[in-house]
This record gives C-alpha cells, structure tokens and sequence, in this order.
C-alpha cells in the first residue's frame, strides 16, 4: 500500500492564538517527522493554506456540520411554537435534548462504542458551534478555489476528526497529550530541531494528532460511515474519522 507524503493536521478555533496546523513527513521509512507548524493561524488564512497543500492529506478538528434533527427543529419553531403532536414525551425529553438534537451521527458513534466511549461536544449547543460556523466560511472559501470538501471524509483530501476521540481509540485516554507523552506513544515520531520550543502549546499538540488520523484514512485505515444512513447523514453533518489501528501501522511505504 502507499500513501501520500506528507499529511497535515488542523486544530481550529476561533481565536487564531489557538488554531494550529501542523505537517507531518513520511518519506523517510520507520519515521514521522514534524516539518511545519503554522501557530497562531488565523482563519482567513486556513483555505489558502489547504489549497497551497491540496496534494497532502488533512484532518481537521472541526465540526463540519450540525445535527440534522437540530436543523429540522429551528426551522420547524421559527415562526412559532412546535404543535404539541410533534413534543416527544415527558419521560423522553432528557434523551431527546442531550442526544436526539444534540448529536449527529458520528457523535452518538463515537459515544456508544466500546473502543472508545468518547462523547464529542456537540456543535448545536455548546460554544463550538461558534467554531462550526466559522468553518462555514472556511468551507465556502475552499469551494471558491477549487478544493472540494465530502463531509463524509471519503473522497477529496480533508475529512473532520476529533483528537479525544483518536487518542481513546488507539487506547491512550481521553486527555491531551504532551509532545513527549505523544513521542512515547508513537516511538517513530520527530520533529525538526527549531520546532521544539511551539510544541509547549497544547493545540499544536492536538494538530499532531489530526495530522496522525489524516495519516490513517490517506492509508484507509480510519473507521466511516458503516452503511447508506450513515455515509446519508455523514456528507451533510461530518463525520469524525479515528482508528483503532496499531501506531506503527501508519509507517507504510509512500510514494
């Protein structure tokens, strides 16, 4: 199997103190070294960026869009109040706010699992949404110049991802990792010399792991949409994309 060489990973936030994109190089056989990290990144720096490198793979931290029943639901309650026929019942209201609205496909996924067990925040009601909305603007802007984006994260060079998720799956926690926990993990991983002073940031960190999930779905290694309904859902919500692959099944051969 070969793969690209070099795959980039992207932590947004709205604050460009905060998001971070960092380029991992697979050309040397046994090794993944760290080459580029571009912290702090504004937004209305990300499509160019992505479009300068369309030819590597990239995962990005984001949510690449909202619930589905969430977006039924404003549109059915915006010019009034939902018929009480639509309300589920009494008993069911906790599920229906904290899942049915709240998570998309790939969320409640990535909830159930055994392998993971790791609950997304939901862009419909939490703060990230204002971080899903700027990537509305990103999205339209990679459009605009010629980068296609599957939500699903099948075809086309990007695909969403989400670090807590990646890292329960390979079996390392929930929690943040340093670049020296990272370096333990994945003994193969490097980084040039002059980088090592931005690795103190722990968003860098996090983009080092989405540039390590872009990695694995570059190898198809990533776990997406299982059926019609999902891959349905997935190429309008986004779908998280992780692996329960071993580490050193990322060092292939490339091109």
């Amino acid at each position: 199997m070969t793969a690209r060489p070099l795959t980039w990973g992207l932590d947004v936030s709205t604050s460009k103190a905060k998001t971070a994109a960092v380029a991992i190089d697979w050309s040397t056989p046994g090794q993944a070294r760290v080459v580029e990290i571009r912290h702090p990144l504004p937004a209305t720096e990300i499509a160019t960026l992505i479009a300068e490198h369309g030819a590597s793979s990239w995962a990005i931290d984001v949510p690449f869009g909202w619930p589905e029943q969430f977006v039924a639901l404003m549109a059915d309650r915006h010019d009034g109040p939902l018929p009480a026929r639509s309300l589920p019942p009494q008993e069911a209201w906790e599920k229906w706010r904290t899942r049915e609205v709240a998570q998309r496909l790939t969320d409640r996924f990535l909830t159930d699992d055994p392998r993971i067990k790791t609950r997304p925040l939901p862009a419909s009601f939490q703060l990230l949404g204002a971080t899903a909305a700027m990537w509305v603007l990103v999205e339209a802007q990679l459009a605009s110049l010629g980068v296609p984006i599957d939500r699903a994260g099948l075809d086309g060079a990007v695909c969403e991802t989400y670090p807590s998720a990646a890292l329960a799956a390979w079996g390392f926690g929930k929690a943040k990792q340093t670049w020296s926990e990272l370096q333990s993990n994945f003994a193969f991983l490097s980084a040039d010399p002059d980088l090592l002073s931005q690795f103190d940031s722990d968003d860098v960190c996090d983009a080092v792991v989405c540039a390590l999930i872009a990695r694995a779905r570059d190898l198809d290694l990533t776990i997406g949409p299982r059926d019609h309904r999902e891959l349905a859902a997935g190429r309008r919500e986004g779908w998280i994309h992780v692996t329960c692959c071993k580490p050193t099944d990322l060092l292939l051969k490339t091109d």
